[in-house]
């Protein structure tokens, strides 16, 4: 009995052991010796010696990608899941969940939680800024740090990230400004509050991006307790009556860095 369950493995390796096969073998189903029988080959007659392949399908922009836009879905394809296309402007591999799509290959940082930042105006030079809890991997928004999860979206919520573990935060505050000319005679900058008591007031001159544009990033570092919630304003160096617009791709990055 012994001997007959060893040939039926024997048997089963040899049919199974290169079901899928890379080859220049030309005509390979009926040129290929016995333990070459496969599934699929994938061929290239004009490859280099030893150089073999796989060409994943292939668009030239992301929004070439099937799926999408009007198309998306409103229910997941299960049959789709798991479908890679290659985008060539981005050199980025695409995977297809049956709903959206993701980047395949993305390894996503643990300590790090990126936020976009809404549109606001204001006319004294001071403004607190709306942290949008919106995530959206492709565009490097997420929050493995939890601190915009399960946070009401309205009301003064909107404005506040909550500590989840004690410990050294780095926050990056980057912001685009639009405004009369003489908005930018004088610095811009941002204000910290943890559980609205200032913490930190970082001020710099704006740099012209395009004309109309200008911009800022600053870099805060705060010691905060679970549970505490810290929010951000954009200040003005006169303060009063200037005016400006914090206009859209303005962000807030938060590290944990202990």
């Amino acid at each position: 009995m012994k001997k007959y369950i060893f040939c039926l493995l024997l048997f089963a390796l040899n049919m199974y052991s290169a079901q899928v096969n890379f080859t220049n073998i030309p005509n390979p189903d009926s040129n290929a010796n016995g333990n070459d029988q496969v599934m699929m080959y994938i061929t290239n007659a004009n490859e280099a010696t030893g150089v073999k392949g796989f060409g994943l399908p292939a668009v030239e922009t992301a929004t070439d990608l099937p799926y999408t836009g009007v198309n998306a879905p409103a229910t997941r394809i299960e049959v789709l899941r798991g479908m890679l296309i290659f985008v060539k402007s981005t050199g980025q591999v695409m995977v297809f969940d049956g709903l959206v799509w993701s980047k395949a290959f993305e390894i996503e940082s643990d300590n790090i939680s990126r936020f976009t930042i809404n549109p606001v105006s204001t006319t004294s030079g001071a403004v607190m800024l709306p942290i949008n809890s919106l995530i959206d991997k492709p565009n490097f928004l997420a929050d493995p740090l939890k601190l915009k999860t399960n946070v009401p979206t309205t009301g003064a919520d909107l404005n506040r990230i909550y500590i989840r573990q004690s410990g050294l935060y780095r926050i990056n505050v980057s912001l685009n400004f639009t405004g009369a000319a003489g908005t930018f005679s004088s610095r811009l900058g941002a204000s910290l509050y943890v559980n609205d008591a200032k913490r930190f007031q970082l001020l710099e001159n704006a740099v012209n991006f395009d004309g109309t544009v200008r911009k800022i990033s600053l870099d805060f570092s705060v010691y905060a307790v679970q549970g505490q919630y810290i929010t951000l304003e954009a200040i003005s160096e006169v303060g009063s009556t200037t005016a400006y617009n914090v206009i859209n791709n303005s962000y807030v990055t938060v590290e944990k860095v202990l």
